[in-house]
């Protein structure tokens, strides 16, 4: 996997190299991941031209954490993450009372020891019974989904995981300039390392010519990243 700004990989790479709050753990050779609020997630693949990166949790789900209710709604910093808007989302009901309306009885997950006075439901966000459900449940987890053909069960579609797409200055203008992108701490500004200083959005180029050949490289095909310190 390609690791470059806005992403560094915190206690191995400068932090100009990237952009504040977007460091990548790698604790004991585990696989690269983000820590949010609600816990850790296993970044599967990052994917530069649309600014977006496919998750999973790294503690796997299974049917014992769905019934005992130990899922928790994702907390993604806001100011530098969003789901996008037309990403799928499962909605996991809690304590639902179906003996009041059998109409919910398909969505039941049968978790053990559970009755239908307190039953747990899964249900996609495009469900017309969605807002229905939430009449008789008494809580609600939301997890999103980017996958969710194919065949197997609602744990291993939720451990495929789901997209988020970020919020950060686009690197694309500087690495087309012959730049490498990174962050000023004194400024707290985004800054262009150039061959001779930083600049703030792209190398001076010897003519505009020159400029605008890069930029053409530039839109076509990404240029390699390069640590900004080598």
């Amino acid at each position: 996997m390609n690791i470059k700004f806005p992403f560094f990989i915190q206690g191995r790479d400068d932090p100009r190299c990237g952009y504040p709050g977007f460091e990548i753990h790698c604790r004991n050779n585990s696989l690269p991941s983000f820590s949010f609020g609600d816990g850790d997630y296993i970044i599967n693949d990052i994917y530069y031209h649309n600014q977006s990166c496919h998750l999973s949790r790294a503690v796997s789900f299974d049917k014992y954490a769905i019934c005992s209710h130990s899922i928790r709604n994702i907390s993604l910093p806001s100011d530098r993450f969003l789901l996008p808007s037309l990403q799928n989302k499962t909605f996991l009901f809690f304590n639902c009372n179906l003996s009041s309306s059998r109409e919910l009885s398909r969505y039941n997950i049968h978790c053990a020891a559970k009755n239908e006075s307190n039953a747990t439901l899964a249900l996609f966000s495009n469900d017309p019974m969605l807002n229905f459900a939430s009449e008789y449940c008494d809580t609600r987890v939301v997890v999103p989904v980017a996958f969710t053909s194919g065949e197997g069960s609602l744990e291993g579609m939720l451990n495929r995981g789901f997209m988020v797409e970020w919020i950060a200055t686009d690197c694309s203008i500087c690495e087309a300039s012959g730049g490498k992108c990174g962050f000023d701490y004194s400024t707290r500004h985004f800054k262009c390392f150039c061959r001779d200083r930083p600049h703030g959005w792209h190398c001076t180029p010897k003519n505009k010519n020159e400029l605008r050949f890069k930029l053409g490289l530039g839109l076509g095909k990404p240029t390699p990243y390069l640590s900004i310190f080598s």
